[in-house]
């Protein structure tokens, strides 16, 4: 286990940027690498791990929000703990929600905003984040939804 800081630190922010993310660590919280998977852990759980030498043993700590492969960061589903409010984000109606969050790629009718085409975070319209896709400027395909936890276990 150790802190992310350097490379992996700017490694995390460009892959965020690619989806018109803003990267905002909160001040009472620290990314922390555990083989290749980044969590998110609060400042005083991290102290108590560090000072009970349990670091060795940990398989896990906080929230996982993404992990290292292949020399990319791969986003997770959490990843929105350290999203500013301020990010881009592609907003979807109730029936582009459903569609989405079962796996689905969305037509445009089914998004209330225009996103620009690219990469980028999709959320519901209360402003929850429920994954990310890639706009082509007719479609919006679906790359990681919170649904997907749900069909995996399938």
């Amino acid at each position: 286990m150790r802190i992310i800081e350097g490379k992996k630190l700017e490694l995390i922010k460009k892959s965020l940027e690619n989806y018109g993310a803003i990267f905002e660590l909160p001040s009472d919280y620290k990314l922390v690498l555990i083989n290749e998977e980044v969590f998110l852990v609060k400042t005083d759980v991290l102290t108590k791990v560090q000072n009970e030498n349990l670091e060795n043993n940990l398989i896990s700590v906080g929230t996982q929000i993404g992990k290292f492969h292949k020399g990319n960061f791969l986003l997770g589903i959490e990843i929105h703990l350290i999203i500013g409010p301020k990010s881009k984000k592609v907003k979807l109606t109730e029936k582009g929600t459903s569609l989405f969050l079962y796996g689905r790629d969305v037509f445009v009718k089914n998004i209330t905003n225009s996103p620009k085409k690219g990469f980028v975070i999709v959320s519901n319209k209360r402003d929850e984040i429920i994954g990310f896709g890639k706009f082509d400027g007719k479609m919006l395909i679906n790359i990681l939804d919170r649904g997907s936890y749900l069909r995996v276990l399938e």
